[in-house]
């Protein structure tokens, strides 16, 4: 009995020296639980402040001419450099119809060409303007405002208006950044009947910034499914004396072209996005 309890004694010093030791040797090297590798300190989650991230600011792009600038969404435009342009002011002399100098941004890449002109400018220098701007802005009140052509400001290239629109399809009000407009699809035929087909099919918008300083004018070359590549007017509609006929031939495109505005390339309701993205200054 006494052996075993001297034996149980050496034991327990055994374990009292090898803790000493084992205490010791910390000491030594400096090491504390905190710096222990293995050890997880949650404190510093715990009082570090949360990092405060700065707000992302987009910068705005646009293209420029002559002071006047058009601002877009990158998503929807792949032109980069396009072609931009001052027309001259026409006092309307010989064959010309009479505008002020405007803008001209061709983006190509689009096949969309977008026209600007100062609102007070063109009423000043062509009579027959401030009639067309009053009725465009009765028209963007309500698309039920007008029965026939859509009025349209001479304002580009072959200086399309009303009487050459042979029928209006897929009319519509829209607004863009700081305006409102509306937009139609349209073949022209200036001197004569054209033949409806995808060569000579437009979408075109009209509009005026809220401040009534400028006019802006789209034209974008579109496509459609249901109709052919190149038209072909029937002879008997050539040959007609009534004019009745004729109405009623280019109003049956009217009606195919409103069915399905999906049958369109691009879609229109994509050109649509695109126009609603802009903003003139």
């Amino acid at each position: 009995m006494t052996r075993k309890h001297k034996s149980s004694k050496v034991i327990f010093v055994a374990v009292i020296s090898i803790a000493l030791s084992q205490f010791a040797c910390s000491l030594f090297t400096g090491q504390t639980i905190y710096e222990d590798p293995e050890h997880v300190d949650f404190s510093a989650e715990e009082t570090a402040a949360p990092e405060v991230q700065a707000p992302v600011v987009e910068e705005e792009v646009y293209f420029e001419q002559d002071g006047i600038k058009l601002y877009y969404d990158p998503q929807l435009i792949l032109d980069v450099e396009p072609y931009m342009e001052t027309i001259p002011a026409s006092s309307g002399e010989g064959m010309s119809m009479a505008h002020p100098a405007y803008v001209h941004f061709d983006l190509s890449m689009e096949q969309a060409h977008v026209y600007i002109a100062p609102v007070q400018e063109y009423e000043a220098i062509a009579d027959f303007a401030p009639g067309i701007i009053a009725d465009l802005q009765r028209l963007n009140e309500g698309m039920s405002n007008f029965d026939g052509c859509v009025p349209e400001l001479p304002l580009n290239k072959f200086f399309h208006v009303c009487g050459h629109q042979q029928f209006n399809a897929n009319a519509s009000r829209l607004n863009f950044q700081n305006g409102t407009g509306s937009r139609f699809v349209t073949v022209y035929g200036i001197q004569d009947m054209a033949p409806v087909g995808n060569e000579n099919l437009f979408y075109i918008f009209q509009g005026f910034t809220d401040d009534n300083k400028y006019y802006i004018k789209i034209v974008v070359r579109i496509s459609n499914s249901q109709l052919p590549q190149t038209g072909e007017i029937p002879n008997e509609v050539y040959a007609a004396m009534d004019y009745s006929v004729v109405e009623q031939y280019f109003d049956g495109f009217e009606k195919l072209l409103n069915q399905n505005e999906a049958d369109y390339a691009p879609k229109l309701d994509w050109i649509d996005a695109f126009l609603q993205s802009l903003r003139v200054e």
